[in-house]
């Protein structure tokens, strides 16, 4: 688990699903994708292996009501901490 810019990221919950990497992109392009995404999952199918990586282009979405990719994370993988 780690926790970065006041958001809780726990792999141990994720489901790999993206949801949170379209919610970001949505909020920064106003499409649905994700090459414009802050968050990033990686996940290694060979080893098991996920990673759930934030970049600095992170806003926290300050003109939401709080951060898309908490609020689109049905497992709770990311919570703010």
């Amino acid at each position: 688990m780690a926790i970065t810019q006041n958001l809780i990221l726990d792999t141990d919950l994720c489901t790999n699903c993206r949801a949170c990497e379209m919610a970001c992109h949505f909020h920064h392009q106003g499409t649905f994708g994700v090459a414009a995404a802050s968050i990033r999952i990686d996940f290694n199918s060979d080893t098991g292996d996920l990673r759930i990586q934030i970049d600095s282009n992170c806003d926290n979405c300050e003109q939401e009501t709080g951060p898309m990719c908490v609020h689109f994370c049905e497992p709770g993988a990311i919570r703010i901490g």
